[in-house]
């Protein structure tokens, strides 16, 4: 009953931010329909060039696709969220019973800190990394779903046709698009999280009720160190997937998930999108130009 109701709360978050998820996503392939503005930094009051934020951008959905376009990719992202949380629960209990931390009383506290962190650290980053592969073919629908957006296509429909289709335009190496970041970003957080909340769980907070925040906290701060290997894997979900939104002028062609990540740093947008407000147009102010955008290339997208 309560792996019910875990699971039912799940669904229902999911449900009700996909519209926020669906337009990062976007934003994280690049597209911005919407006309920045110039604007005052709090500190510096320096001048700089902002995309609208997150809102604004859920509302261009909106207007174009309707409130049931908010959900655009909503399926095969549930279906890749239970299945991720489902193999990551049953794989680390799993992975509890069979390798238990077992301490001995000759060993000094370091060795039992390193020993607890390294085991436990180990188990979460099997138990995550089978669920992403097993979850990925998901997230690369969902991706591919919400991309459509931006070049209006219809390729992917719904989770058969568009198992269909990737492996008619790829093969099967196409369900994995992007895995490999993902996997490597998600093993660097979780070692970074258990590393950093055990460490100050055992040297600096002494209630026990407050512990149980500290992994909240330093998640929250990790997230922004790994967060361009989850750009990176998204990106690369839709590359050389025949869609607009991964082809010239949107995209350039990435021969593999280290050529994109040295693009994105090169442009200085490998943390392109971790933003949901203050949202920086990097290629305008970075170049502290003056905003002429082609006007009829909006024409199409950007309310007036």
């Amino acid at each position: 009953m309560a792996d019910f109701v875990s699971y039912a709360a799940g669904a229902l978050i999911t449900t009700v931010t996909h519209p926020l998820g669906y337009a990062k996503v976007l934003i994280q392939l690049g597209h911005e329909p919407l006309i920045p503005y110039l604007s005052k930094e709090l500190i510096s009051r320096r001048e700089r060039w902002y995309y609208p934020n997150i809102f604004k951008y859920i509302g261009h959905i909106k207007k174009r696709d309707g409130l049931l376009g908010l959900w655009r990719g909503f399926v095969p992202q549930l279906t890749e969220s239970v299945v991720r949380t489902y193999i990551t629960y049953n794989m680390t209990e799993e992975l509890k019973k069979r390798f238990p931390i077992q301490e001995t009383e000759d060993e000094s506290d370091i060795i039992i800190f390193l020993k607890h962190c390294g085991i436990k650290t180990s188990r979460e980053v099997a138990a995550k990394s089978l669920a992403i592969v097993c979850s990925q073919p998901f997230q690369v629908i969902a991706i591919r779903t919400m991309a459509q957006f931006i070049g209006e296509e219809t390729m992917y429909n719904n989770i058969f046709s568009s198992i269909s289709e990737i492996y008619r335009l790829e093969g099967f190496s196409g369900f994995f698009a992007g895995l490999v970041p993902r996997v490597i970003g998600e093993a660097i957080t979780i070692a970074l999280i258990n590393l950093l909340s055990d460490l100050i769980n055992q040297y600096l907070v002494e209630e026990k009720e407050y512990r149980s925040y500290t992994a909240v906290a330093c998640n929250l701060a990790v997230s922004q160190i790994t967060y361009p290997f989850v750009l990176v894997s998204r990106i690369m979900c839709i590359n050389n997937s025949g869609l607009a939104a991964a082809s010239p002028p949107y995209m350039i062609y990435y021969a593999n998930w280290r050529d994109c990540w040295t693009n994105l740093k090169k442009t200085g947008e490998l943390n392109r999108g971790s933003s949901m407000f203050w949202r920086v147009c990097h290629s305008l102010d970075r170049h502290n130009q003056r905003y002429n955008p082609p006007i009829d290339s909006y024409r199409k997208y950007a309310s007036f």
